[in-house]
């Protein structure tokens, strides 16, 4: 995980550099959208690949396993955010005489329904391990109810319509300048910021010492089982908001 984590952020690194030497002079809005993406969930990925590194070598299962569920969280919902940067730059490009946007867009929310799935899935099976599979039943059903959630909201925020312009914007800039850097900037900041948080539990789990993991508490498990669900499950939601709307 840490290898396909470091090797997924070098693709996207050099999409940033494609970005950045293609760009015409004064700057192209779809490609600045993109490029807003592609930086945001870089620095996700590339910590991501660096707590896996550090799982790899960890000798308390227990730890390991918590930090792992943290560093998943980061993959599943930045790889759904790189494909929407490249979702902009397809536009950047003028590739869409074919409805490529169009098959994107689908792909993505696709994408973005199977991490909220895998999320969930993880984390059912992370509380199990952690509890020896004496988890509680309002647990599971509170995981399910969770990813549930997730999901519905993905599906409603892909579908929802741009909003109406507000009053001084003409509707023809709202819908192509206005909402679009409206939602990728929502998309951008929250990615940093909740993939940071996640990226920072997992390292601040990485440094407790192996005593407390002999016996974990289990409300450990039920936070860090549902934590990572529910922050990548807004990173996906705005994610899946910030795709091209064509």
């Amino acid at each position: 995980m840490s290898a396909f984590c470091g090797i997924f952020a070098g693709f996207v690194f050099a999409g940033i550099i494609m970005v950045i030497g293609g760009n015409p002079q004064g700057g192209d809005g779809h490609s600045s959208r993109g490029l807003r993406l592609l930086l945001s969930c870089f620095f996700g990925l590339a910590a991501s690949s660096y707590l896996y590194s550090i799982v790899t070598g960890e000798l308390v299962c227990s730890r390991a396993f918590t930090a792992g569920v943290l560093s998943g969280g980061i993959l599943a919902a930045d790889a759904v955010v790189s494909v929407v940067a490249l979702a902009w730059l397809l536009l950047a490009n003028e590739r869409n005489k074919h409805g490529e946007v169009r098959f994107f867009s689908g792909l993505i929310h696709l994408s973005a329904q199977f991490s909220a799935l895998m999320l969930t899935v993880s984390s059912i099976s992370f509380s199990g391990r952690m509890l020896n599979s004496q988890v509680p039943l309002w647990f599971n059903l509170l995981v399910l109810a969770s990813g549930v959630t997730v999901m519905s909201a993905v599906f409603l925020c892909w579908r929802k319509p741009s909003p109406d312009a507000p009053s001084g914007t003409t509707p023809e800039r709202w819908r192509n300048e206005g909402f679009p850097n409206r939602s990728v900037s929502a998309c951008a900041w929250t990615t940093l910021v909740l993939s940071g948080i996640l990226a920072v539990s997992a390292g601040v789990v990485s440094g407790i010492p192996h005593e407390f993991w002999l016996h974990v508490p289990p409300w450990v498990a039920y936070l860090t089982g549902e934590a990572p669900l529910l922050l990548s499950g807004a990173i996906l939601t705005t994610a899946v908001r910030a795709v091209p709307k064509i």
